[in-house]
This record gives structure tokens, C-alpha cells and sequence, in this order.
């Protein structure tokens, strides 16, 4: 057993691989773990429209943005991505129901459904539309993309586990079951012992939608926004205000949702607005006000999924790890971290989500010492967020090459990061 003065690091690895695999045992946690799993080729599907979107056919940005305007192929790429993540919330509210109920025995799809309904039920039908004058209309009967895509998952975390689990309950009592003569085929038979627990469940959420509406004035995915924004309205040019926020960002994406939407109508107005006196301050010919701005983070903080990569490969000695590792390194590249989040999976994982949370504490430090001090330019262009590190921080900051070297080096010490816990990892058995 190696011990390092006090630090016993193969006790710690044993313990930590031990309350691990109490974690990964539990139902509700390998529900959520096999409901992400089962969406890689969703992820992968999207990932490379994206890419192409925004790397190659961008008019502003894109690398072929000479060789025409490319609409009819974005609006294509546009339409698989609406098919694809635009509904990755309902996807994963009903398999997480589907694997729930499995693990109590059950054959999975009408709770499954219960899990949508639910899902449905908590959210709003009503969008605000702009009309060409500028004026706004209430449209209803329809639901936003921004609650049925990634930002949903929290909320299709919730409906699943509860709704479902109370459906579970429910169907449970013989008084709630309805008898059904035996002429009646099964089918049919079992969809009517589903009516009543249905139907309480339904209720349940109906209630707890329309009283929290009511008393905060806010739907549920508002609240929920709400409570995640409050603390981020300032402070974004400060180091810890940035790296308070580029953490919260990877700890919510940790639970599930999608931080960087999730926050993303409070942090990018004021990123912007900073880049924009950035580019201001370049355009006369002054000295760049702002250390942080939207390039900034997606050139700094964004690109250490391929550390995960990297560390993988070179320390995990699980074939499944490496195989997804691998699948994900093109997206990663690219810093497209689906694949990854929901593949292998770091989302609900505490072995990767740690290290997966403090690498942008690390990178933020790196990136804001460095840039502060004057030892890299800062950054006054926009790029594509999908732009290879090396390259994006070299173009954000106007032909810097200290800037992919900066890159470069946050990516080698997230490796470092990483490493000790796929270690870890490894020790973890399969359930």
C-alpha cells in the first residue's frame, strides 16, 4: 500500500472507488446515467452539424464564408440540430422514466410517458412572439425549444424521477387497480390499471405548476433560470466573479443542465458588451479596457474537454471508457463536450465531475494571471466557439501567438487534473 507522510493515496483511491460504486448502484442515479448513454448517437449526430455550421458555412466567421453564403445547408444543419438536441430534454425525460421503471421490474414505456406528461405539465404553453413592427404577442398552445432541448434536462430530470416513481407507487395499490373482466385482452387490461395512478400523478403536478406560477409570478423553468442567475448579475471582470461563474457554469452542467445556456442571458450581454469596448478601444488605438470577454471564456475556459480525452487514454484501463474517449476526441477538439458529458459519462459522476469542476477554477487562474500581467494580449475579435485551441486564441487576440501557447498549456495541466481521478476510476468494478 503506497503511503506519502500522511496520505495513505490507495486507501483514498478504495474509499473513494467504494462510495462510488454506492453511488453508481443506486436506481435513480444509473436511471439518469443510462438515459444519458442511450443519447450518444443523438449527440454525435449534432455535434457534427455544428461544426460544420459554424466552422465552415458561418457567413461572418466560417472558413468558407468566401465560397458563398451556404443558406439552404445551414438551414439543413439547422433542422437536424432542432431533431436532435432541440428535443434532447424529452428524449431524456423518457428514457430516464423508461430505465426507472425497469429497475423496479416494470416494462418501462407507459411510465416513460408519464415521465413526458410530467415533463409537459411543468412547463409553459405560452411563448412570447415579436411582431415585424416590433410589437409583442402572446402565442400559446406551443413550446419553447429552450425548455425541450438541453436546457430541459433539469426539469426532465425531475418530472422523471418523481412523476414516475409516484406512478410506481401508485400502481402499487390494489384499490387504485381497475378490474377488468378476463375477455379483455392484457393490453388493454394493464393501460386501465395505469388510468388512476395516471391521473393522480397528473394532478400532483398540475397543482405544483399552477401554485408556484401564482405565487412567484414566474414559471417553473423561470424560477429555476432565476435562482441560478441571482448571483451572477456582477462582477464578471473580476477574477473570482469569472471564475465563480465558469464554475457554476461546470457544476450545473455536472447536474445536467446546460450551464453555459442556463446563464448565458446573464453573462452574454455583459461579455459582450465588453468585447465590444475591447474592439472600440483597438479600433482608436487604445490600451483594451476588459481582461474577460466572451472569447475570452470560450478560448480559455471551454477547451478542456480534451484534457478528459488525453487523460483517458493515457491512464484508464476500462475498454468502454477509452472506446467513448475516442468517439469523442473529433468533438472535443472542437470543443463540442456532449458526446463526453453524456457518453462516458461525467454528468452524475463524481469521479469525473470533480475534476471536471475545478479545472475551470485552474484554467481561469492560468488565463487571468497571464492576461492581466500583460503576458497575453487580450482578447478583442470574435471567433466561432468551435474553433481548435491553438488557433482560437491566436485569432481572438488578433494574431497572438503567446495566446495558443497559453491554450496550450491550460490544456496540459487540465490533463494533470484529470489524470489521478480516471486513475481512480479504475478501480471503480462494473455494475
Amino acid at each position: 500500500m503506497e503511503k506519502t507522510g500522511w496520505f495513505n493515496k490507495d486507501a483514498f483511491g478504495e474509499k473513494a472507488a467504494y462510495y462510488a460504486n454506492k453511488l453508481a448502484s443506486n436506481r435513480y442515479i444509473a436511471a439518469i446515467r443510462d438515459a444519458f448513454a442511450s443519447t450518444i448517437p443523438l449527440t454525435i449526430i449534432a455535434s457534427v452539424f455544428i461544426l460544420i455550421n459554424n466552422l465552415l458555412l458561418d457567413p461572418t466567421n466560417g472558413l468558407f464564408r468566401s465560397l458563398g453564403d451556404f443558406v439552404a445547408l445551414r438551414e439543413i444543419g439547422g433542422q437536424i440540430y432542432n431533431g436532435t438536441i432541440g428535443i434532447l430534454g424529452l428524449v431524456v425525460t423518457f428514457l430516464i422514466g423508461l430505465h426507472l421503471a425497469q429497475s423496479f421490474g416494470k416494462e418501462g414505456y407507459l411510465e416513460g410517458v408519464i415521465a413526458l406528461v410530467c415533463f409537459f405539465i411543468l412547463n409553459p404553453n405560452t411563448v412570447t412572439a415579436y411582431t415585424p413592427t416590433g410589437e409583442t404577442a402572446q402565442v400559446t398552445g406551443v413550446f419553447a425549444q429552450s425548455n425541450t432541448s438541453a436546457t430541459g434536462l433539469f426539469l426532465g430530470i425531475f418530472a422523471a424521477l418523481v412523476g414516475v416513481r409516484l406512478f410506481i407507487l401508485f400502481s402499487n395499490s390494489e384499490k387504485l387497480k381497475i378490474k377488468m373482466p378476463e375477455s379483455v385482452p392484457p393490453a388493454i387490461a394493464k393501460s386501465f390499471n395505469g388510468l388512476a395512478p395516471g391521473l393522480f400523478v397528473a394532478i400532483i403536478f398540475g397543482i405544483l405548476e399552477v401554485s408556484l406560477r401564482h405565487l412567484s409570478g414566474l414559471s417553473i423553468p423561470d424560477v429555476v433560470a432565476k435562482v441560478f442567475q441571482m448571483p451572477l448579475v456582477g462582477g464578471f471582470q473580476s477574477y473570482f466573479g469569472i471564475t465563480f461563474y465558469c464554475f457554476l457554469s461546470c457544476l450545473l452542467f455536472f447536474f445536467g443542465i446546460h450551464g453555459p445556456f442556463v446563464l448565458g442571458s446573464v453573462s452574454g450581454p455583459v461579455l459582450l458588451t465588453s468585447l465590444q469596448q475591447n474592439m472600440d478601444a483597438h479600433a482608436n488605438g487604445t490600451a483594451l479596457p476588459n481582461v474577460v470577454t466572451q472569447p475570452y471564456v470560450d478560448c480559455y475556459i471551454y477547451i478542456t474537454m480534451v484534457s478528459l480525452v488525453i487523460a483517458v487514454l493515457i491512464g484508464s484501463k476500462k475498454a468502454d471508457l477509452k472506446a467513448v474517449a475516442k468517439i469523442g476526441a473529433v468533438p472535443s477538439f472542437f470543443n463540442i463536450s456532449e458526446p463526453l458529458m453524456f457518453g462516458l459519462p461525467v454528468i452524475f459522476n463524481p469521479l469525473l465531475g470533480i475534476p471536471y469542476v475545478l479545472v475551470p477554477i485552474v484554467s481561469s487562474t492560468i488565463a487571468y494571471t497571464a492576461t492581466s500581467l500583460g503576458w497575453v494580449g487580450k482578447t478583442y475579435l470574435t471567433v466561432p466557439w468551435v474553433t481548435p485551441a491553438g488557433l482560437s486564441g491566436y485569432l481572438s487576440t488578433g494574431g497572438d501567438i503567446r495566446a495558443s501557447i497559453l491554450q496550450i498549456v491550460i490544456i496540459v495541466v487540465g490533463v494533470f487534473v484529470y489524470l489521478p481521478f480516471v486513475l481512480m476510476a479504475n478501480k471503480v468494478r462494473e455494475e
